[in-house]
């Protein structure tokens, strides 16, 4: 099976996801104030941020009500 034909939808919604945003935005302004300025600490504290922002996709996600049953598993009568 080729990558383009994976199923990579998740269940539920992601809890963390304006905080991704949020992170990936911080890193990017603090990134590109760094190669503007030609800081480099300021290029590696952007580069910390991203990874922080990387790290959230690790948290753990609260179990979805309804008896853990698949999203796409409606029975249809017909």
């Amino acid at each position: 099976m080729t990558p383009i034909f994976l199923d990579r939808t998740r269940a539920g919604n992601d809890p963390y996801l304006h905080w991704k945003v949020r992170i990936f935005t911080a890193g990017a302004v603090l990134a590109f104030a760094g190669m503007y300025f030609r800081e480099d600490l300021l290029i590696w504290v952007a580069i910390v941020v991203l990874f922080l922002g990387l790290a959230l996709r690790f948290l753990p996600r609260e179990e979805e009500e309804g008896g853990g049953e698949e999203p796409h598993s409606e029975s249809r009568s017909g």
